[in-house]
């Protein structure tokens, strides 16, 4: 099984982990973006990878 990854539309950047989208918490629920430029990320894409745990030290789930 792959890992959950997406290339940003806008800036090219390869999002690999929630370190690098920047959420915003709705009314209507979450919303994610690019922390390198803001781009809009699709909201599977940042929920995928939001519960991904990789055992990296910024992976608070145990």
């Amino acid at each position: 099984m792959s890992l959950p990854a997406h290339r940003c539309g806008g800036c090219g950047a390869l999002l690999q982990s929630v370190d690098e989208l920047d959420r915003q918490d709705g009314t209507a629920g979450r919303s994610w973006s690019c922390t390198y430029c803001g781009t809009s990320v699709p909201g599977i894409v940042g929920e995928k990878l939001s519960h991904r745990r990789d055992g990296s030290a910024t992976d608070r789930r145990s």
